[in-house]
């Protein structure tokens, strides 16, 4: 937490001095969970597609003609989803969706390779560092927690690409990321065994933002 606070800090000094577009971004994220047992051989859990949401505000700053940085800080749910079968006495079987989630303050700082096609349409890929704090997560994962498997905090790149497009001071712009992760969710293998749990995500975000030029 005492980075996001730092970050916080930066950011402001950023805005006031070298800030020349700030925006909020909002959008929908897709995600899934490649959840495993150490050592038994079955299908991961929880592999099917989670849409969720992220929610970022951040600055456009260091603008040249071919590039720009880009710092944001915002919130991301991630997860997945799995049909289970339910089976009664009598072998009736009942299906049902079961979700699992994971909610991160996120935080992110990019280099924006950019080429303007038209006066005010400009496509951009996009890559940078970012870190991710877990602040709260479905009861599924609880127990992970209770063994110290579930990590706090995830570390990895942002990968992406979209369209900017000006309108006088109004900036609008598209944009798809991809989050990729340097560490796991959940790590763990039991004491002079090979089994344990491993879950790992895969998610993307798409997003629209609203920006302000300042200068």
């Amino acid at each position: 937490m005492k980075k996001a606070v730092l970050f916080l800090i930066g950011l402001t000094c950023a805005i006031l001095t070298y800030g020349q577009t700030v925006k909020i971004q909002g959008g929908t994220s897709i995600s899934n969970l490649d959840w495993k047992l150490k050592g038994v051989d079955v299908a991961p859990f929880l592999d099917e597609n989670l849409i969720g949401y992220s929610v970022f505000a951040g600055v456009e700053y260091l603008d040249k003609k071919h590039f720009n940085l880009s710092s944001n800080i915002g919130l991301i749910r991630k997860g997945g989803k799995e049909e289970v079968n339910l089976f009664s006495e009598d072998g009736y079987v009942e299906k049902y969706i079961e979700k699992q989630t994971l909610d991160y303050l996120s935080i992110n700082t990019t280099i924006d390779l950019k080429h303007q096609i038209k006066e005010n349409i400009t496509p951009f890929v996009s890559v940078g560092p970012r870190f991710d704090y877990l602040i709260n997560n479905s009861k599924r994962f609880d127990e992970l927690k209770e063994i110290g498997a579930l990590k706090d905090t995830s570390i990895g790149l942002i990968l992406g690409g979209g369209l900017k497009y000006d309108v006088s001071n109004i900036q609008l712009g598209l944009r798809i990321d991809y989050y990729l992760d340097f560490t796991k969710i959940a790590d763990w293998t039991y004491e002079n065994t090979d089994s344990g749990v491993e879950v790992s995500s895969n998610t993307f975000t798409i997003g629209l933002s609203v920006g302000y030029v300042l200068k």
